[in-house]
């Protein structure tokens, strides 16, 4: 039977990658310098998924980095990879084929997974239509992997209201983030009100640890009411896994991850039905 543990996914990034977004909290300037990779992370949390997100085009696809990386997950289950680089500038068009050559070398490769995908379009007139073209493309350079490859996007709650159907109709799963701790009290009703609008889509809710439009770390109320939402929501088969952001905020003595530790320990090993 499966377990909390299970369902739990590591949002990867290169180490370093958030020091410059972290100098702050609390209004006190505070240099920081994570060092933990993604794997690291990882281990240090006890997940046994993870997701590997580019950043401004590192790792670049098919470059001795990326497969550095691959491989520091071969005991990983399960393992998504970056359709697209953030910011969306840095899309190069091998995205999807590096996925599909990953795939070929590492059983655990379940999929593409694309970040910040609408903020790319945000500023176009017409950002549903090209999004939704840009997913039917990635779809079809995915469908030349030899075994089906899922395919899953970051949905911010402030995004909901201006994100047509159709661009979600192309995603295999969404991923749904709320990118102000602030806001965090209306989750469940935000959630709820996705499912009713995609009833049919897998879904993962996202934890963050670090409150970037804040510059603070999440508040310990509100990282013990969304993990015990997210915990609810899996336990309903409401969500298929719970996602934590990320390897680059932690080791530095942030509260949040200190706590986070501890309920995962308390967690991880109820069984879900």
């Amino acid at each position: 039977m499966a377990t909390v543990r299970d369902k739990l996914w590591m949002f990867g990034v290169r180490p370093h990658q958030d020091d410059a977004n972290m100098h702050r909290r609390q209004g006190t300037r505070i240099r920081f310098r994570s060092r933990i990779t993604p794997a690291e992370g990882a281990l240090m949390l006890d997940i046994p998924n993870m997701i590997m997100v580019t950043c401004d085009g590192e790792p670049f696809p098919f470059t001795e980095d990326a497969y550095g990386y691959a491989e520091s997950f071969i005991t990983m289950d399960k393992v998504l990879w970056s359709g697209i680089s953030t910011p969306m500038k840095h899309h190069h068009g091998l995205e999807e084929a590096f996925i599909c050559d990953l795939a070929e070398k590492y059983p655990n490769i379940t999929g593409a997974f694309l970040d910040d995908l609408m903020v790319a379009f945000r500023d176009e007139e017409d950002k549903n239509a090209k999004a939704e073209k840009f997913l039917r493309d990635m779809r079809e350079r995915l469908n030349k992997a030899s075994r089906p490859l899922d395919l899953w996007m970051v949905w911010y709650t402030y995004e909901m209201e201006n994100t047509a159907p159709e661009v979600i109709d192309q995603v295999d799963g969404i991923t749904l983030w709320t990118w102000d701790s602030n806001e965090l009290p209306l989750l469940e009703e935000r959630f709820a009100r996705i499912e009713e609008m995609f009833p049919t889509k897998k879904k993962m809710l996202g934890v963050y640890m670090y409150d970037f439009p804040n510059y603070r770390m999440v508040p310990l109320d509100l990282m013990e009411y969304q993990c015990n939402v997210a915990l609810k929501l899996l336990q309903e088969k409401r969500i298929e896994g719970i996602i934590i952001e990320c390897n680059a905020e932690m080791g530095i003595g942030l509260q949040s991850e200190l706590w986070l530790r501890d309920w995962i320990k308390k967690v991880k090993n109820i069984e879900l039905d």
